[in-house]
């Protein structure tokens, strides 16, 4: 296993750990035999792009060419000290796909990885850790427009745009090429109805503009997995074999950190019908209630549930769109109804549809009551997705009690 105590520094994830495990894994499932030497070669090309995009520093990129030059110069008889400056093999196939265990044995190592932007907090950060715990960041849109110009800037350097807005070739001889600026904003018009908002150098933007901007980009990125060196003229990498998920996960994860950093309490959202669209920040117990139910094997479920929270989070949510939600997660639960009167009290079962039905949320009669605080909507639409929750695994483990009969 890799040393990573001893080399953290040099093993610095640039990336989210749970993204380079992600990619590292779908890599490892395209692995081509040994004996096929242009696969192979190709799917080398493809590790060594993953450790240079996945971390800070050039050591994993480096141990890894080190490790291929190695075996192709010596054969096995050098392995076991070319594994030795990294790691070791344990057990005898090592030396037969030492490339291939490279990868397998830094995902394995993968949970003690340190990320780049999780630094351990310096001495004026520890000493005001307790007073600044309670005071909140100030919002500043302006200094949020600008980290984020800078952050796209930064995935468009590293390809992550060329899919949809590729550079100029040296072997292209066209008289006029669009820049991929003006693509950008061409497809950005397309979808806004807005000219030349991404070119344009210091650029400010109003909120909505702006946040519509965090979506599109959302929607644009794309990671390369392969690249070749043209060098004619000096004209440098070209990217292909483009996937957009892990750009966009990667994507999300940049800009909520930046949001987060400049007191803007949007989020990106990660699953659901909204994913990648701007939805107000829950807490993490909250967040993660979101992604257990909406982790549902029933397709229908899923969407009625996805649904549901689009609308309880949505940037422009008022208490009609919250009062929809709810009535959403209660005709979930009213098909579930059985099973919340075998597995709970009949009157607690009761209660969660009296609420429903009595305060004007589900059928809106004269008789009920109407004036509360839309306060109590949030209250409502997280018990019942608690319930919905609750219901999936009383369902689960029946199934689970079934199969096993």
């Amino acid at each position: 296993m890799f040393d990573i105590a001893n080399r953290s520094s040099d093993y610095l994830l640039r990336w989210p750990r749970e993204l380079f495990v992600l990619e590292a894994k779908a890599i490892l499932a395209t692995t081509p035999p040994r004996g096929s030497s242009t696969r192979r070669s190709e799917w080398t090309d493809t590790v060594a792009l993953l450790l240079d995009k996945a971390f800070v520093a050039d050591t994993p990129r480096d141990d890894f060419d080190n490790l291929i030059a190695g075996t192709a110069r010596f054969g096995s008889s050098t392995e076991q000290d070319l594994w030795g400056t990294f790691g070791s093999p344990t057990s005898p196939s090592k030396h037969e796909d030492p490339d291939r265990t490279f990868l397998e044995e830094l995902v394995a190592a993968a949970p003690k990885l340190a990320e780049a932007h999780t630094p351990k907090p310096y001495y004026s950060q520890r000493a005001a850790e307790v007073s600044s715990a309670t005071q909140a960041v100030e919002r500043d849109l302006a200094a949020a427009q600008r980290a984020w110009r800078t952050a796209v800037r930064d995935l468009q350097t590293r390809g992550y745009l060329i899919s949809v807005a590729p550079e100029p070739c040296e072997n292209d001889n066209l008289t006029y090429y669009a820049g991929p600026d003006e693509t950008l904003d061409t497809l950005i018009e397309d979808r806004l109805g807005k000219k030349a908002l991404w070119s344009s150098p210091g650029t400010t933007w109003d909120e909505n503009t702006f946040y519509d901007l965090v979506e599109v980009f959302h929607d644009l990125v794309s990671r390369p997995r392969r690249r070749w060196h043209h060098s004619w003229n000096n004209c440098g990498w070209h990217w292909k074999t483009f996937t957009p998920r892990p750009a966009q996960i990667l994507y999300r994860w940049t800009v909520n950190r930046l949001l987060e950093r400049h007191g803007i309490s949007l989020r990106l959202a990660k699953s659901g019908e909204d994913a990648g669209r701007l939805v107000y920040e829950v807490d993490d117990t909250r967040a993660g209630l979101v992604d257990a139910v909406l982790a549902t094997p029933d397709p229908a479920r899923k969407a009625s549930v996805a649904h549901a929270v689009a609308l309880f989070r949505s940037r422009s949510s008022g208490v009609e769109e919250k009062r929809s939600a709810c009535v959403v997660l209660a005709g979930l639960l009213e098909e579930r109804r059985d099973l919340l009167k075998e597995k709970l009290l009949s009157a607690d079962e009761g209660s969660l549809f009296l609420i429903a039905n009595k305060f004007a949320i589900r059928h809106r009669k004269a008789d009920q009551q109407a004036n509360y605080d839309s306060a109590y909507l949030d209250w409502l639409f997280w018990w019942y997705l608690a319930t919905v929750e609750l219901t999936d695994k009383l369902l689960a483990t029946q199934s689970g009690n079934i199969a096993g009969n």
